[in-house]
């Protein structure tokens, strides 16, 4: 076998189950555009049609006179039908929402595929349909956007890099403890539907993770390279960071390291959180390395 590792076989795990595509939560993270304020509503009085209106008799002024009538407002008209959707309405809804940056990116960027989303999203809201569905068809048109392009991203700065890594080992930290109940659906491993929702840190890091990943491809994308394969000196390297550790480059190889402390909710996400600090440890190269094939490479099936 050739002393140079691939990165196919070093991460041939569960990573790739998962690789950062948050679709399996139905949160409300994939909230891309506000749902729509919902229309006022003003119940009618309820009358019994077998008795007639008595009419009240008519006040009297002091000398006997009759007094005016006192003039009444009209009653209240039925509030309008919400204003139909449209394209510049929802762009103008992700603009005032926490998606700005990433909206700025893809309307810079991508800007036909930027356009038909937003054209699908307005026809979707005025077909009424509900807003968890909503949020999920345009979460799902958002990662196969992703998915074709994440392997530009390979030559992305390695500032870039770490920051998605960063915040993949915060929110395994999270899931393996507050938001534990949520571990196992992120990687796939249960597919019974969601009774909640998970913690707003949560969804907040599931957030960023888009945004990260889209920064990263833009960033690839005028610094086009291809990634070499883990030398001897690199497996080295992993090998000794993932001692500290107490992990073996086989258990990752195999998964096993997974449940190496238990079977309890979270537990696995800890573990993924140990391999990513591990790999934060190593020099630059070779850690670039291995995030390729964690983050960009084969996604785009």
């Amino acid at each position: 076998m050739d002393s140079r590792i691939p990165i196919a076989l070093t991460l041939g795990l569960i990573l790739v189950a998962f690789g950062g595509f948050y679709f399996l939560l139905s949160p409300r993270t994939p909230d891309i555009v506000p749902a729509p304020p919902p229309m006022p509503s003003t119940p009618a009085p309820k009358t019994d049609d077998r008795i007639a209106p008595t009419p009240a008799p008519e006040p009297s002024t002091p000398s006997g006179q009759t007094a005016r009538p006192v003039p009444v407002a009209p009653a209240a008209s039925p509030p309008s039908p919400t204003a139909a959707a449209t394209p510049a309405s929802i762009e103008a809804e992700i603009a005032n929402s926490e998606n700005a940056e990433l909206q700025t990116l893809l309307k810079a960027n991508f800007s036909n595929e930027y356009n038909d989303l937003l054209a699908l999203a307005a026809r979707r809201r005025n077909e009424g349909i509900s807003g968890q569905q909503f949020g999920l068809e345009l979460a799902d048109r958002l990662q196969d956007m992703m998915r074709a392009k994440l392997k530009l991203a390979v030559g992305a700065r390695i500032q870039t890099i770490d920051k998605l890594a960063a915040n993949e080992t915060n929110l395994f930290h999270a899931l393996g403890t507050e938001a534990s109940g949520f571990c196992l659906r992120l990687l796939g491993k249960d597919d019974k539907p969601s009774t909640g929702q998970p913690p707003a840190n949560v969804s907040e890091m599931m957030r960023l993770g888009t945004l990260y990943r889209f920064q990263a491809i833009v960033e690839g994308m005028a610094n086009s390279q291809s990634v070499d394969a883990l030398t001897p000196d690199d497996m080295k390297a992993f090998d000794e960071s993932l001692a500290t550790d107490g992990l073996k480059f086989d258990e990752i190889r195999s998964g096993t390291f997974m449940t190496k402390e238990g079977n309890e909710p979270g537990k696995p996400c800890l573990m993924l959180e140990k391999l990513y600090r591990a790999i934060a440890r190593l020099p630059e190269d070779t850690r670039r390395k291995i995030y390729a094939g964690m983050f960009f490479l084969g996604r785009d099936k």
